[in-house]
């Protein structure tokens, strides 16, 4: 295999992902800006967010490797999405602390004076972590529901007009 074509079979595994994070990323710095009273989103934090989802995105394909992944493939799909949502949830926030970590000591900061300088609250931890691990479930639902009834199915279902049938005028009745 290329060198491209595996660079271009990367990007389109973890395309989704990223999309989907970006989504989430930003909907957690509105939220931030709201429980901050600062009522702005800045291109900054609009920055951050984008940044937030690549990184998530590299964290799950990285994750997606790894046979931990798929223990629960073979259990009932509930299970498998919770633990997908977990293993997934564990991997962003890893990378995601090791990223500011690596900005810290860019800037010449030690661990300590980057745990400081973060000025993030308890509550604030928590609203995040809500937001990602309610993400993580739909983005896993929508992931396994599209293996179980064949990769590319739920696209064609949620953007596609749906087709008329014979029995199109007929209401359903309770």
């Amino acid at each position: 295999m290329s060198f491209l074509k595996k660079v271009r079979d990367e990007v389109k595994e973890v395309l989704p992902a990223i999309i989907f994070l970006f989504v989430t990323f930003h909907l957690i710095a509105f939220t931030n800006s709201l429980l901050l009273e600062s009522y702005r989103i800045t291109p900054t934090r609009s920055m951050f967010a984008t940044i937030g989802a690549l990184v998530g995105g590299k964290a799950i394909l990285v994750a997606n490797r790894l046979s931990l992944t798929h223990f629960f493939r073979t259990r009932p799909l509930v299970l498998c999405v919770l633990w997908r949502s977990v293993v997934y949830g564990v991997f962003c926030a890893l990378f995601l602390t090791t990223e500011h970590f690596v900005s810290g000591a860019l800037h010449g900061k030690t661990p300590a004076e980057t745990i400081a300088s973060q000025h993030i609250s308890a509550a604030h931890m928590c609203a995040n972590a809500i937001w990602l691990a309610v993400s993580l479930v739909l983005f896993n639902s929508y992931v396994e529901l599209d293996r179980v009834f064949g990769k590319g199915t739920l696209r064609k279902v949620f953007l596609s007009a749906p087709q008329a049938s014979a029995d199109s005028g007929q209401q359903l009745t309770a």
